[in-house]
Order: structure tokens, then sequence, then C-alpha cells
């Protein structure tokens, strides 16, 4: 019985996603460094007109960003209750200044009723 345990634990273990870089979760998007290198000059666009910042993302670190706190260029805030959410981009730097940049939905994929509007 021993040996049948230690095998179901490894393959649970084993099947495990990956997480995703960059989610759409309830009332906020997540940006998350699954990388060994710092990020810094974080920027996530939301459906390329409303913008959040951060400084710095470190190795293994997650960027909370609540849906209400993203900004247009005149100070508009965006209202989950009036549009959905299309797309988000992500883009960031390395420490050797390489740019790096993350969507949702990932392309050819679709994206889900309960991502925005209500």
């Amino acid at each position: 019985m021993l040996p049948l345990l230690g095998l179901v634990i490894l393959v649970t273990v084993s099947c495990r996603a990956r997480p995703a870089p960059l989610t759409v979760e309830a009332g906020r998007i997540v940006v998350s460094n699954l990388t060994p290198e710092p990020w810094t000059d974080i920027e996530v666009w939301l459906n390329g007109y409303y913008k959040a910042q951060a400084r710095e993302l470190r190795p293994g670190g997650r960027l909370d960003a609540p849906l209400l706190r993203f900004q247009n260029g005149f100070g508009r805030y965006f209202d989950p209750k009036r549009e959905p959410i299309r797309e988000v981009r992500a883009t960031a730097k390395t420490p050797t200044g390489q740019k790096l940049e993350v969507r949702w939905p990932l392309p050819g994929s679709r994206v889900s009723g309960a991502a925005g509007g209500t």
C-alpha cells in the first residue's frame, strides 16, 4: 500500500499546471514574474486605453492590480460594470534592458464572459 501512495503523490505533483504570467481574476489583474531576474518599469495596459504601473517585480513576485485602479490619460478610471475586458498587455524590462511583453488572452484563445462586464 505504501509504494502505491508514493506513486499517487508523484503523479499529482507532476501534473500540476505551471502558473500563467498574466491572469485576469475577479476584480483584478495579476502579473507574476516567473523568471529568475527582477523586472523593472512594469506597465499593465487594459483594453489598450487604461494603464497601471509598478517600479519593480522581483523573481517569483506577484503584482496584484485592482481593476478600479486602472486609469486613462484623461484621469478616468476603468469601470468593469460598463466595459468588458477585451485584452491585457504587460510590459517590463530585465536587468540587461531587454523588453518583455505578455498578453491576455493568449493569441488564438477566446475571452470568457467571466473576465469582464458584470
